[in-house]
């Protein structure tokens, strides 16, 4: 607001372009008229930055911000659950791995992958549950199982119990994989995927987070070619919502393949349950940059700002066309943005090294730090 003539900074004509002049203007709460600075220091640095990647060695990321914190969680391929902890998303990079639990048999034992941790609802109140997929023998695609963990109380670095065998109740006859939560009308549903030749997307009822109440119903199987590279694959479901639309991101083809990439499915109403209530999008989402040099990015998730303004993908990718499905696919993290539809646009992969504006609500911290400070 100016001093002088109590008026308030506009654009002109209301316009958001680049460039637009600025006028003043009666004061209103419009949003043409609401502004956000990034953080000043006193020293012109402008906003906090960071650089991709948040864990080089980090396939299969899952990432939140909780209470203050980001956490993250990747495949470890051993008996060990881990998770890194920090306060700024760029920070996650050296925190360092923590132990949070130790596998053992018949529960599942070395080959600890795909995790996934949510705060649901359970008969005693809120609780962390931490999904993985893991082997009830030595590896072999159709030992492998989805498991769940319970946390004693608020934290997501536990401590945690073993829960349950996340089994289905007369399917269980093949591995399943890649464990997702989605939460819907009011219902909790496991998303997965299963071998039967191809890799189809699965979804079974839950009764409660660790308990299922039905058994898996295909919801998407690879039919387009760009979801058969390599193999025929549609994995690593993912939920995104928002406007009361339900979007399900998921991985297609091959990950040992550079044209590993995403997929999507928009619910239109309907039995979540019956694949009829969910329609493709006939194009990827997110795939391949050559001009960035990044190479089969996905087995996704989603996560929020600190303010809750932003929206972010996290995701694996390797950095040659060469690179294969193992565990030197690092994890990176960047802003993604929405259409005039409600649709996301992922836009593109952004290469490691590039300096990208960390996410809003680290800024205006360091902004209040920065004023104490001086």
């Amino acid at each position: 607001m100016s001093v002088g003539s109590g008026k308030c900074v506009a654009p002109s004509g209301g316009s958001s372009a680049s460039n637009t002049n600025l006028v003043q203007l009666p004061c209103s709460a419009s949003n043409g008229r609401v502004w956000r600075l990034p953080a000043f220091t006193g020293g012109g640095s402008g906003p906090a930055t960071f650089t991709n990647p948040l864990s080089q060695r980090g396939p299969d990321p899952w990432l939140t911000y909780h209470d203050g914190y980001y956490y993250l969680a990747t495949t470890t391929w051993n008996s060990t659950v881990t998770m890194r902890e920090s306060p700024t998303l760029g920070g996650l990079a050296t925190a360092p791995e923590q132990v949070i639990f130790n596998l053992t048999r018949p529960n599942g034992a070395g080959t600890m992958w795909a995790p996934e941790f949510q705060l649901l609802d359970g008969p005693g109140g809120k609780r962390w549950y931490f999904y993985y997929t893991a082997g009830r023998e030595p590896f072999d695609l159709g030992t492998q199982r989805i498991h769940v963990l319970e946390s004693a109380g608020l934290d997501p670095m536990g401590p945690y119990s073993f829960k349950a065998d996340l089994l289905d109740p007369t399917q269980d006859n093949t591995g399943e994989l890649d464990p997702g939560i989605l939460q819907l009308n009011g219902r909790l549903y496991l998303l997965g995927t299963f071998y039967n030749g191809s890799q189809p997307m699965f979804i079974r009822p839950l009764s409660n987070p660790w308990t299922a109440s039905g058994t898996r119903r295909v919801l998407s199987a690879p039919t387009y070619g760009w979801e058969t590279v390599g193999s025929a694959v549609n994995e690593g479901a993912e939920v995104l919502q928002r406007g009361g639309k339900t979007f399900i991101v998921y991985s297609a083809s091959h990950c040992s393949t550079p044209d590993y990439k995403l997929g999507m499915l928009s619910y239109n109403g309907g039995d979540p349950l019956d694949s009829v209530s969910w329609v493709k999008s006939p194009n990827p989402v997110f795939q391949r940059s050559d001009a960035n040099g990044v190479y089969g990015p996905g087995h996704n998730g989603f996560f929020k700002s600190p303010d809750g303004t932003e929206d972010w993908i996290v995701y694996n990718a390797n950095s040659s066309a060469s690179g294969g499905c193992d565990m030197h696919r690092s994890t990176r993290a960047q802003k993604f943005t929405w259409n005039a539809d409600g649709t996301p646009n992922f836009g593109t992969p952004v290469g490691l090294g590039v300096p990208l504006i960390s996410p809003w609500g680290e800024q205006a911290d360091q902004a209040d730090q920065a004023d104490q400070a001086g």
